[in-house]
């Protein structure tokens, strides 16, 4: 699905960048700025600050930043399209149906076969080195070596 610009952005004003993070990170004042201790990486003391007048997040330690949309896809695996329907849901916002032109569908029915090849290809990869790893006569000579390591 593809939404209009005015869409995304009526979602984006519509959530607050720190009532929504605050649903995930514990956020105390410190100034203009809110801080708290980061969601993305372990740490002791708090390196993870968010801007209510920008509407942004940064984070000091692993440099992890973004708007309201990028957190919500980096908390919770998300894709943009599902970060804007979680946040619409969030403040009990309806989206418009989108209708896809044929274009529009061919192109995106080729990228969900781009997808589930690429998916495939891991499977393939994965099943080969399980097997590798359990083939008796290969498995002993890496297991050798890692313990040598």
């Amino acid at each position: 699905m593809f939404y209009d610009d005015d869409v995304i952005e009526l979602v984006r004003s519509s959530n607050d960048i720190v009532s929504v993070i605050s649903s995930y990170v514990e956020l105390k004042k410190k100034g203009s700025n809110f801080v708290g201790l980061c969601p993305f990486h372990n740490e002791r003391t708090p390196s993870f600050s968010v801007n209510s007048d920008k509407q942004l997040y940064h984070c000091f330690g692993c440099s992890a930043s973004g708007n309201v949309f990028s957190f919500i896809m980096n908390i919770l695996n998300y894709n943009f399209v599902e970060s804007i329907k979680f946040l619409a849901d969030r403040v009990g916002m309806s989206l418009p149906q989108v209708v896809l032109s044929p274009k529009q569908a061919e192109e995106r029915e080729l990228k969900e076969k781009k997808r589930l090849s690429l998916i495939e290809v891991y499977k393939l990869a994965a099943i080969f080195y399980y097997k590798s790893l359990n083939n008796l006569d290969t498995s002993h000579r890496v297991i050798t070596y890692i313990r040598q390591r």
